[in-house]
């Protein structure tokens, strides 16, 4: 009867505990269950639960697996990382060093739904080994959200609300005006504008203590800022002059003349080199062309 009721209990309970065997040791410990992160909610719950660990509501980055999840922040200007793996919640040694990143609200990005996100960026990238999903600064103070494979594929990258980040095509209209926009971004003034058709666009302009700062857009990769030393020998020119509708339309209308095929890569470069009024600078091949900055050829 009691081999029974031993028995009965162990099934009613469900619980893992190596102890629910005819004659087990019943102070054994008991198996901690694995957690799935990649079910909706779970990730987003235990991150908050990090934070309060951690006693921050800031944090410096956040990674989520399947199986973990880990919080850095900041303390006194220390990185700590809390982390719940494989079911196990503590404090934990961390590799991220602190230069300055940006800290962050975690309540500004949705990620309530991991596997979803998984399954999406599984879609772009071609992979779905080990995936990843990380929110830190990613350039120059700009947090992104981002999920990695290992073996490495390319980087998906959402935005703040968990859609997927768009695919910049600079070879339409569309995609040209925003990827432009996206470079530009909040300057007023720049020294220069380039784009190149199958890969970027990217402006120049001036940092602080004599320095210029890059702003580049590329088709797969979000808005990234390098700085250099020394400022360019161009004079500024108002950004807005630049009209990405206008760019459009040189490409569109050179495509196909003599020595330019339908499909030919372009690059274009708008400065003031000649320091009296902006122009801008196309490539086609081995075809050079110039206009004013409403698109009117200048100069072959």
């Amino acid at each position: 009867m009691i081999r029974r009721v031993v028995l009965a209990l162990c099934l009613a309970v469900a619980l893992p505990l190596t102890g629910c065997t005819p004659g087990g040791d019943s102070s054994s410990t008991p198996t901690v269950a694995t957690p799935d992160f990649r079910q909706p909610g779970a990730a987003k719950a235990m991150v908050q639960q990090l934070l309060s660990d951690a006693q921050s509501q800031q944090a410096l980055m956040v990674k989520i697996t399947e199986h973990s999840v880990e919080v850095s922040v900041l303390k006194d200007d220390k990185v700590v990382t809390w982390a719940n793996r494989d079911g196990t919640v503590t404090q934990v040694a961390s590799d991220l060093a602190y230069v300055d990143q940006a800290t962050f609200d975690v309540g500004a990005f949705e990620f309530n739904d991991i596997g979803a996100m998984f399954r999406a960026a599984s879609g772009q990238s071609g992979s779905a080994a080990n995936q990843s999903l990380t929110i830190v600064d990613y350039s120059g103070g700009k947090v992104m959200m981002s999920v990695s494979t290992e073996p490495e594929s390319r980087t998906i990258f959402f935005t703040p609300d968990g859609s997927l980040m768009e695919i910049v095509d600079f070879n339409t209209e569309g995609g040209l005006v925003r990827g432009v926009q996206s470079a530009i971004g909040s300057r007023g003034t720049i020294y220069s504008l380039s784009v190149i058709s199958d890969q970027s666009a990217t402006v120049d302009y001036p940092g602080p203590d004599d320095t210029t700062i890059r702003r580049a857009r590329a088709q797969k990769v979000p808005v990234t800022t390098t700085v250099r030393s020394g400022a360019a020998d161009l004079p500024l020119f108002a950004a807005s002059m630049v009209d990405p509708r206008a760019i459009w339309r040189v490409v569109q209308n050179q495509r196909g003349n003599e020595g330019v095929s339908e499909n030919s890569t372009w690059s274009v470069t708008v400065d003031n080199r000649e320091k009296s009024t902006p122009r801008m600078y196309f490539t086609f091949g081995f075809t050079v062309v110039v206009t004013d900055l409403a698109g009117n050829v200048i100069g072959k």
